[in-house]
């Protein structure tokens, strides 16, 4: 059976699917306040498959991939097949805006895809954080 694929963007009505999505594959929920406003959804079949978003550097030629997630039950073919069209379409997003490198702090099955569409292991020997721009008291 051939599937038909459809990328569009992010809408705030997604966040509570994503939410849920999240949950279901046991990983953290991102506030919607980390989620930049570039961002795309895959639907295979006329239903959301995944997200994945892009965060756009102001002071260099480098784009972030980020937020990652798909929809829970989706067969590991189709999870697959979503991830690198949303890939494809970030990377033309990336590179419309001048963009000529994109980096990712992902989690492993993600980066075992990623390995095959060109990414590279940039440091084995980090751990992504996040804070506040509050000053520390």
């Amino acid at each position: 059976m051939n599937n038909t694929i459809t990328m569009r963007p992010y809408i705030e009505e997604d966040y509570d699917m994503i939410c849920e999505w999240w949950a279901a594959h046991h990983r953290s929920i991102r506030p919607m306040q980390y989620l930049p406003k570039c961002g795309v959804v895959c639907e295979i079949n006329g239903k959301p498959a995944s997200a994945l978003f892009l965060h756009m550097d102001n002071s260099c030629g480098m784009s972030m991939i980020d937020h990652a997630v798909s929809r829970p039950k989706l067969s590991l073919a189709n999870s697959m097949l979503a991830f690198k069209h949303s890939i494809s379409c970030l990377r033309k997003i990336s590179r419309g805006f001048g963009y000529h490198t994109m980096w990712v702090c992902t989690y492993p099955g993600i980066a075992r895809i990623l390995s095959r569409l060109g990414f590279s292991v940039l440091s084995r020997d980090q751990v992504a954080m996040v804070g506040s721009t509050e000053e520390e008291t």
